[in-house]
């Protein structure tokens, strides 16, 4: 027999038990330094990030409408407030890392800690009230540390939950819009299997919690319980397909029940649904001139009737991208023709499509060549009513464009106003002019003033 097999060379459990502490020992000292490396890394990049994502987000909802547009805000809203808080975690986890290492540079020069007996302009009641509420710096390096590596790892598992949430959700939007396409009715199809996966998950969540209290009841009454045990487990390995569990419960469940179990969960959902708001208050921002302002006498309502640089192609900015409005070249016109531009929105136009052009079946131009111009310029006519200084204008002479200068396609056309007299004269477009709902299909109105200064030397 070898000498690893005779019985005075069997490997001792409690040598291996302390081997196995002191590789985590070991393996401790450096994830500190690997805590800031990763979140000196991260923080400051995800705040870059958001940008971008709204960029892709703002030049691709304009060209879809129902499930498809709910996809892309679903990950668009995920992925911009997982950016944000993650970052503002990290910062967070830098500043508490921070004040550590300066914890323990002050215990490395001074070991003695706080010398009460040294401090100046302290009497002695002033200094029995902070004595008895002023921790050791042992203490305290001791909860810097700890508060730290419960922020950084909350954060990842913030991180994790809110990118299965945003993959998840595209994945079932996407998958239910094809299926919803495949048999003809792709929105109210894939809002029927959006709700049902969603309430697959629900009750996966809470059947259990029901069941075990019906095990604790029989169990307290001496009655068997073995077989609501195994449907318990049943319902537990469904759950099991949807949910990562050995990914998210060894952190979730070891935060989860060495904190206060109650306020962890809260404060988790929380964070969450306060990432779920983000995109939201970032759009709103995007399309509002100002979040929060004070304009008591120049209202919003005073610049709609007066003039809105979105209608201005030449006075466009990246803050007036959500602002699909109609729009011409400028405020000042000098040449005869006059460009008006007016944007095909899908989200709103498709569905009075189907309502109110007969011509097209569902609201679908499938013509082809001239013909598809054609419907589409008598389809939008429908919903747009035009006037140049109270004068109807045909929308008959307007072709469909595409404008990949500012990602939208539409109907333009050229009107003359070589006849105006030189000044100022208004534009008036109203969609769904006589509409008395309220929401998308609400009337809206669109007022363009301009000003013609022909050129002499024309």
């Amino acid at each position: 027999m070898s000498e690893a097999l005779e019985p005075g060379n069997t490997p001792d459990a409690s040598a291996e038990g302390s081997d196995h502490a002191g590789r985590f020992a070991r393996l401790r000292e450096r994830t500190d330094e690997l805590e800031l490396f990763i979140s000196g890394l991260l923080a400051f990049a995800l705040l870059a990030v958001p940008g971008r994502i709204f960029e892709a987000w703002a030049g691709s909802t304009v060209h879809t409408e129902g499930v498809y547009a709910y996809a892309l805000w679903f990950g668009f809203s995920t992925s911009v407030g997982l950016c944000y808080v993650v970052a503002l975690a990290l910062i967070a986890h830098l500043a508490i890392r921070g004040y550590w290492v300066g914890l323990i540079g002050l215990k490395t020069h001074f070991p003695d800690g706080i010398r009460w007996d040294r401090i100046p302009l302290m009497g002695p009641v002033s200094r029995a009230f902070y004595r008895s509420r002023v921790v050791s710096l042992e203490q305290v390096i001791a909860s810097a540390d700890r508060a730290a590596s419960t922020l950084f790892s909350t954060t990842l598992l913030f991180a994790l939950t809110m990118t299965l949430i945003g993959v998840g959700s595209v994945l079932l939007l996407s998958v239910a819009g094809l299926v919803g396409a495949l048999l003809g009715d792709t929105d109210g199809i894939a809002l029927i299997m959006v709700a049902v996966v969603f309430a697959a998950l629900l009750l996966v969540s809470t059947v259990p919690l029901v069941m075990e209290k019906q095990v604790a009841r029989r169990q307290a009454r001496g009655k068997p319980t073995a077989g609501l045990e195994r449907a318990v487990h049943r319902v537990l390995g469904v759950s099991q397909w949807l949910i990562p569990m050995r990914l998210l419960l060894p952190v979730q469940l070891t935060l989860q029940s060495n904190l206060y179990a109650r306020n962890f969960m809260v404060a988790y959902f929380v964070a969450i649904m306060a990432a779920m708001t983000i995109g939201g208050v970032q759009t709103i921002s995007s399309a509002k001139f100002s979040l929060f302002n004070r304009y008591e006498v120049v209202t919003s309502e005073a610049v709609e009737n007066g003039m809105l640089s979105a209608h201005y192609e030449a006075l466009r900015v990246e803050h007036d991208r959500l602002l699909r409005y109609p729009m011409i070249p400028s405020d000042v016109i000098q040449g005869a023709m006059l460009r008006l531009f007016i944007p095909h929105q899908p989200q709103r136009d498709n569905p009075q499509a189907r309502q109110r052009c007969s011509a097209l079946p569902g609201g679908e131009n499938a013509r082809v060549g001239q013909d598809a111009a054609q419907a589409a310029v008598q389809c939008l006519a429908l919903l747009w009513t035009v006037t140049l200084d109270g004068k109807p204008v045909a929308l008959d002479g307007f072709v469909p464009m595409e404008r990949r200068d500012l990602e939208m396609r539409g109907l333009v056309g050229y009107l003359p106003v070589s006849a105006l007299p030189p000044g100022r004269h208004d534009l008036l477009l109203v969609w769904n002019a006589d509409s008395d709902a309220k929401g998308a299909a609400r009337r809206r109105e669109y007022r363009i003033p301009f000003w013609y200064a022909p050129d002499p030397s024309r």
